[in-house]
């Protein structure tokens, strides 16, 4: 789409075209604007976008949306005023995904309680080594990072891929059927925002209902535990897993420490995952399903899988001296606090440390999901068990189990760490980028 089309799908109060350019991009953030992206200048609690349309412009963007006339007046390039940016930039949104629904173009919605983010850039890897690729920017995963998304589609792309969030139900159905894919993904299912859903039941149908948008004869891709509830619909759905009805599974692993070799059972050669999380390798298997589903051969997939890499606080790690940092710090589910657990044992590195602080949004499984965490320590005597936060103050001291009150306490002890590996992982709310932070300042 040019800057020209814009008014022409969507009329504005007043416009001025400097230079018709193709967009690919779009960004409420002028700091994270890029060249020929989008910055829509919305007025937000803390600051209001249109002080920075110049600045956007003069970084690269293609053209900045205001709703400030007089701010508008002073800006100097291709600009666009509108009565309200925010309400603009959600219509374009959707007439940006009616239009990319009537193309010839591959389109893929992912979904899940953890895993998304990573799979969504480890499909966009792989992808790329056949044609253009564009994808949701970070995780930008509600409503509004969704409909941002759509106005900034790269129309020179061939597969375009959206990750879906939800934090209550019935989101996932709404933007679904506004995305309206090819192939939908299911990640996995685990206990995050369990609070705001109740039940796990009810946390299962909100994922699954991803496939409510999914195009006439689109694929929908799962876990094998979830097949009993496969909707009906027009579609067609493949399952991934370690059981051996899985569609797609692993058939033998080597964990080489940093790395991780794996064959399946519907490839012939051997993958490559530089992460040393084995669910990771495990939840590859979508996109190799999703890539195998659309004629991508197995060398281009073989390459993408090579070039993956965890965004950063997903995942993300690095070497420090004598230190192994599995920066995980982002967020974090119950589910991915056991897989991260699992993985750090397979792990040669030793002393071994996993630095664990509290989860979000699980009300009525506190005390459950916190107890099972704790019992974690008896199950791994080779991993020291840093647990942080009042959530835990319940369970004793072992020999290979801390707790700390507060994430200051625990950054004492990090402190005295010298070697091993290390991972941590929190809620988002916790902040523990800051124990990564003192790591890394070691």
């Amino acid at each position: 789409m040019k800057v020209s089309e814009i008014i022409i799908k969507l009329p504005a109060i007043n416009c001025e075209i400097v230079q018709d350019k193709e967009i690919n991009g779009a960004f409420l953030d002028s700091r994270l604007v890029k060249e020929d992206s989008l910055f829509f200048a919305s007025c937000g609690e803390n600051a209001d976008g249109n002080l920075y349309a110049q600045k956007a412009l003069d970084s690269g963007a293609a053209a900045v949306i205001m709703d400030n006339e007089s701010l508008y007046n002073e800006v100097k390039g291709n600009k666009i005023l509108v009565k309200d940016t925010l309400d603009y930039m959600q219509k374009l949104g959707k007439i940006r995904f009616d239009e990319l629904h009537n193309s010839n173009k591959r389109v893929i919605a992912v979904t899940g309680s953890f895993g998304k983010t990573g799979m969504k850039e480890m499909l966009k890897y792989i992808f790329s080594q056949q044609e253009r690729v564009y994808a949701t920017e970070g995780n930008k995963n509600n409503m509004l990072g969704v409909l941002l998304t759509g106005c900034g589609i790269d129309d020179k792309a061939g597969t375009v891929i959206i990750e879906l969030g939800s934090n209550n139900f019935g989101e996932i159905k709404e933007l679904t059927e506004i995305v309206r894919p090819n192939i939908a993904i299911v990640t996995s299912v685990g206990h995050a925002h369990i609070g705001r859903f109740k039940t796990f039941e009810r946390l299962i149908f909100e994922k699954m209902s991803i496939s409510d948008g999914l195009s006439k004869g689109g694929e929908l891709i799962i876990p094998t535990k979830l097949t009993p509830f496969v909707p009906k619909g027009d579609f067609k759905f493949r399952t991934f897993g370690e059981s051996a009805f899985s569609g797609i599974r692993i058939t033998s692993y080597e964990h080489k420490g940093e790395y991780i070799t794996f064959t399946t059972n519907l490839t012939h050669r051997e993958f490559r995952i530089n992460h040393p999380y084995l669910h990771i390798a495990e939840n590859s298997l979508c996109a190799i399903y999703a890539a195998l589903l659309s004629n991508i051969d197995e060398e281009k997939i073989a390459a993408g899988l090579l070039e993956y890499k965890s965004a950063k606080g997903h995942g993300s790690f690095e070497k420090i001296g004598n230190i192994f940092l599995i920066d995980d710090s982002y967020n974090a589910g119950f589910e991915s606090f056991i897989k991260c657990t699992e993985s750090l044992h397979l792990m040669k590195q030793s002393p071994k440390y996993a630095v664990f602080g509290e989860m979000g949004e699980i009300e009525g499984y506190e005390e459950e999901l916190y107890n099972e965490i704790t019992q974690l320590a008896f199950s791994y005597p080779d991993i020291n068990f840093y647990l942080v936060g009042k959530s835990y103050e319940k369970a004793g001291e072992l020999v290979n189990r801390k707790i700390f009150l507060t994430k200051e306490d625990c950054i004492k002890a990090v402190k005295e760490i010298t070697e091993g590996v290390i991972i941590v992982k929190a809620s988002r709310a916790k902040k523990f980028e800051d124990i990564v932070k003192v790591i890394k300042e070691k």
